[in-house]
Formats: structure tokens, sequence, C-alpha cells
């Protein structure tokens, strides 16, 4: 092979290698699955709000290291509920779709990291895993669900990306990958946040009667306290608030005061609720009363309610240990409020009680005793926690006639004049009198008009009263079926602004009131002591 020959052989396997290299040297890299979701929502078929029928919330809260559970569903009789809080009712159906549309559409708007062991630094780890050891780096978990059960949306959402106002990590439970997107999810876990807010309904204006009684009992002795009896009552709502009892020269009802009670019996609103044993539940729900059996006798010990053999025989009488508050209304309608023991716990405990160890099966308590150290092992350890301190209510409703005002009577019918009555004769020069007395006859045709024209609206009255009858008796039906099932819990504010005495209720009147500038005093005595004319 000459020298032309092999030069031409390096010339053509330089441009072979040139070729080759040119298609197998290294490419561009292909974006991963993570990279390329980038834009796209985490659940693009989750488009109707209204199709969500359960929210699941698993919040974790560092301060207590501890995890919340909340959860609002909607059952087969289509009513929501709250299997947290003992399947109390909830008012859930516009929150819940407020929630599901804040939730529709949240796009993976960056990524954040493709490796698990990257889950706490994000703050994405799942609260639901009972192996995180990383408690700082758990997450909040939100869940919606169908009718059916299958999930629409699921987010472990984690801490706030750095200088990126309204971005968090965010990821699929499903899913390894951790995302960032914008975040705005309404949602409360907040008992109070989910329930009507308005627990008697009574609109203050219609309150015509409210009885305070201090009543208490001494757990211990089983004995009964008397305690002061204060009855208020007026009219109608334009009318001034009277005080049973008053002493009328120096004494005045504090009006001030009794607003203030009555606002609070308006709006009165509560934290927490528990639920009744089966048996008591079942004789309320009937409108048969307390249904007692050895469980329920428990169960209302434990919660401040005491059975006190009355007096006068015939029974039992239910005592609350703090007393109660009865208000009635203008439409028949008697609230009972029964205030009894004191329960001091953390938010969640308060809401709920210790649920895991109130109950067993549905309806059923433990032995009072064990539940009791039960109680106090969970109280030692919340001892550094945050303690609300509340109060056990139990609510019941009757029907009173009263509250309506006096029923219509049916007028007289007027008594006809007797027919031939004889005439008075006089002497024959008497002088016939100026003034003549009334025909008789006339007087009763005139009686007989006013007597039809009031039996017209006797009837009239009459089938409104009886209406209000009606309305008051199932107004107090539905009301005792709601209050039937629930031991509610009510904060220590609220007790006190409604067990009021007279010291608040009362205040001195007129001239006598200290500080009164028609009375300021007299040196050496209180302010509105006054001496007799001619010793001072």
């Amino acid at each position: 092979m000459n020298e032309s020959q092999r030069t031409l052989i390096f010339v053509v396997l330089a441009a072979v290698s040139v070729v080759g290299a040119r298609f197998a040297g290294p490419s561009s890299p292909k974006p991963t699955a993570e990279i390329s979701g980038i834009g796209e929502p985490f659940f693009p078929d989750f488009k109707d709000a209204e199709a969500a029928k359960s929210l699941e919330v698993t919040v974790y809260n560092p301060d207590t290291a501890s995890v919340k559970p909340f959860a609002v569903v909607q059952d087969k009789s289509g009513l929501w509920r709250i299997p947290y809080a003992h399947n109390y009712p909830a008012d859930g159906k516009d929150r819940l779709a407020k929630t599901a549309a804040s939730m529709i559409g949240i796009k993976r708007e960056g990524f954040a990291g493709r490796r698990e062991n990257e889950h706490a630094d994000f703050g994405v780890l799942d609260p639901k895993s009972e192996g995180a050891t990383d408690l700082k780096g758990i997450g909040n978990r939100i869940t919606l669900k169908d009718g059916n059960g299958t999930v629409l949306a699921d987010y472990i959402i984690g801490k706030e990306v750095k200088g990126r106002a309204g971005m968090r990590y965010i990821r699929r439970p499903d899913e390894k990958a951790t995302y960032i997107a914008k975040i705005d999810i309404q949602v409360s876990t907040k008992f109070a946040d989910w329930i009507e807010a308005d627990l008697l309904k009574i609109d203050g204006s219609r309150l015509n009667a409210i009885a305070i009684d201090t009543t208490s009992v001494d757990a211990g002795q089983r004995a009964v306290i008397d305690g002061d009896l204060n009855r208020l009552s007026r009219k109608s709502s334009t009318d001034p608030w009277k005080i049973e009892g008053l002493n009328e020269e120096t004494e005045e009802p504090n009006q001030d005061e009794i607003r203030k009670l009555v606002s609070s019996l308006d709006e009165l609103k509560i934290v927490g609720v528990r639920k009744k044993p089966n048996r008591l539940m079942q004789g309320l729900r009937d409108g048969e009363g307390l249904q007692l059996d050895q469980i329920t006798v428990l169960d209302l010990d434990t919660k401040g309610f005491f059975l006190v053999r009355s007096q006068k025989g015939g029974g039992y009488r239910l005592i609350p240990k703090e007393g109660n508050v009865i208000a009635t209304t203008d439409q028949g309608v008697t609230y009972d409020l029964k205030f009894g023991e004191i329960f001091n716990g953390t938010e969640e405990q308060v809401e709920v009680g210790f649920a895991a160890k109130e109950e067993g099966k549905e309806g059923e308590t433990k032995d009072a005793e064990k539940k009791d150290e039960e109680k106090k092992d969970e109280e030692k350890k919340d001892a550094g926690k945050s303690l609300q301190k509340s109060r056990y209510l139990f609510v019941m409703v009757h029907f009173d006639a009263d509250g309506l005002g006096p029923k219509p009577e049916k007028p007289v019918k007027p008594t006809p004049p007797e027919e031939n009555a004889p005439e008075v004769e006089g002497p024959a020069d008497a002088v016939a009198p100026t003034n003549t007395a009334p025909d008789p006859k006339q007087v009763y045709e005139a009686a007989l008009a006013k007597y039809e024209l009031d039996v017209k609206k006797f009837e009239s009255d009459g089938n409104a009263y009886d209406e209000k009858v009606k309305a008051g008796e199932k107004l107090v039906k539905e009301l005792n079926a709601r209050f039937a099932d629930w031991y509610y819990v009510v904060s220590g504010d609220s007790f006190e602004n409604l067990r009021q005495g007279r010291k608040t209720l009362v205040k001195e009147k007129g001239a006598n009131a200290p500080g009164n500038p028609g009375n300021p005093g007299i040196p050496g005595l209180p302010p509105g002591i006054q001496l007799p004319p001619g010793n001072n």
C-alpha cells in the first residue's frame, strides 16, 4: 500500500469517527415524570365542589406535639355529622362546599424534590403515619371523598416556601415527589365552627319570664343546699323587667344587668358535647322524661346531675350541682338549663372529652371509679398545657301556656229585660221628670249587639290562641328531640353570665343610691344612709 492510499484510509476513518461521535455522543436529558407535570393540577378530575360528601382533616399541633383528627361526613339520610365529636349534627353543607371549592384546581407550580428523605425538610410527612420520628416535619393532611368513598382530592400541606408569599410545599400521599403550590384552602378543625351556633334558638325579645335558682348539691353528702330564687318577668318586650320580692321604696331592677342576662340566653353557644346513655336519650326523645338505670345514674353523677329523693315523697328530682335557669318565651316554650360539674381540659378535651376512654360501645359508660382514674392520668399529662374552664349543661324543654299570656275568655251574654214589667204609677198631679230612665229594651239591644261583636272577637282570638298552643307544642317537641341525646359543655364565662344573683340584678333606688347627687352622704356614715329628720 503506497503513501497516498494510506492517507486516504486515515481521512475516511476520521470522517466516520466524527459522524459516529455525532450520533453516539451525550444527548439532552429527557424531562422526568415529576418535572413534566409542572403546571398540571394534582387532581384534574375534581371539578365539582358539590360532589364532596366527606371531609377529613388531620392537623399536627407542634405546641402539644399531638395530632388532631377531624371529619365531617354526610350520612345515608343526608344529615351532616362530626364523627370526631360523637356524631354530633353539623351545619356543614355550605362550609364544606367552600372548603371543597378552595381545593379544586390546585396546580404543581414548582418542583421541590423527589426523595422521601426530604419530606421532613419540606414539612410534608404524613400525620396519619405512625412511623414519623421528626415531629417538626409533620404536615397537615386534607382529604375529600364523594358519597361512594372515592377520593376526590388528598393533600399533605407542608411549610411555607421562604420568600414566596402564599406558596407552600405540598404532595399527594400516594407520591414521593414534593412540589410547590399556591394554596388558600379554607378549612377549620374547630368544633364550634361546624355546628349550629344558636343552641337554644331563643329570641331575646320574646322572653317574658326568667327564674334563677342557685340551689346546689353537696355531692359527697348527696344533700341539697338551698339557694336563692330570683324571678324576673315582663308583659312584653317594650316593658321593663320586674323582680319579685323587691322593696319598692329602696330597690329597683338593674335593667342593664338584666339586658346582659337576656343577651347571654339569646347568644348562648356551646364549646363541646357528650353523648347521653341510650336509655336516658330514648326516654327524653319519646317525651317520657327521665328513664333511669344504674348506668344512667352513674353517668349523670359524673356530669354533676344528681337524683335526690323529694322531701314530699313521690320519687326523685334531678338536681344540678350548680343550680339552674328557667326561661320562658311568649311562645309558651320554657327552657330548663341545669348547670353541672366543672370540666377543665385542652380545647380538644373540652370539645369531646376523653373520648377514647369515656366510651366503649356506643351508649355504654365505663365504671365510674376507673374512668375517674383514667381522667386524672390524662389531666396529669396535660398539666403543662393551656386548660379551658368549662361546665356541663343539661337542657330540658316543656310547654307552659302561661307564657302565651291570658287565654281569651268567652263574653257573658246579657240578660233580656222582663216582659210586661209593671209600670210604676205616681200621683196624678206629679210633674214628669226631665231625665227619664233609659228604656231597658234599648239597653239590652245595645248590650246584645256588643256581645255579638265580642263573641266574634273571642272566636278570632281563641283560634289565634289555639294556633299559638299548637306552634308552641310543636317547637317544644322539636327542641326536645334536638336536646335529648346530648350533655352540652359551655364556657365558664357563659355560666357566670347566666347564673346571676340579687347582688347584680338589684340596685338601690333613686335618692338612696350611693353617689346620687341628691344624697351626697353624711360624714362618718356610708353613702346612701339617711338619718330621720332633725338628727342631721
